[in-house]
């Protein structure tokens, strides 16, 4: 039984050794996606927050439509969610850029 477990273990290993390079360089894109996605969300809040003003001016002038209340609503979650999400997604980044910069740096300079 242990040779077993030992014989898939092995083969696991030769697997990650073989595309540990190509591992590393995806990990790194993925890690300036999560990037690009907070600075994505961080830009869309402002948009939103327009969409809030737009609606509680459009309230405040005396709009009985009941689709203007649900867009005022709708907005103002979206602006919190985008801005929660967007920083939750920059921290997230600095946490997993600063976890394996020295991964990335070892394929950097292998890649030389």
């Amino acid at each position: 039984m242990e040779n077993e477990e030992l014989s898939d273990l092995k083969t696991v290993y030769d697997e990650l050794w073989q595309d540990a390079r190509t591992m590393v360089k995806d990990m790194n894109q993925s890690i300036g996606m999560v990037f690009l996605f907070g600075l994505t969300l961080l830009a869309i809040a402002p948009m939103e927050l327009g969409t809030v003003v737009e609606m509680y001016a459009r309230i405040t002038a005396s709009s009985t439509r009941w689709l203007d209340y649900f867009y005022l609503i709708g907005a103002s979650f979206g602006v919190v969610i985008s801005i929660v999400a967007g920083v939750a997604m920059i921290r997230w980044y600095y946490k997993l850029k600063n976890r394996y910069v020295k991964l990335i740096q070892l394929e950097k300079t292998l890649e030389e």
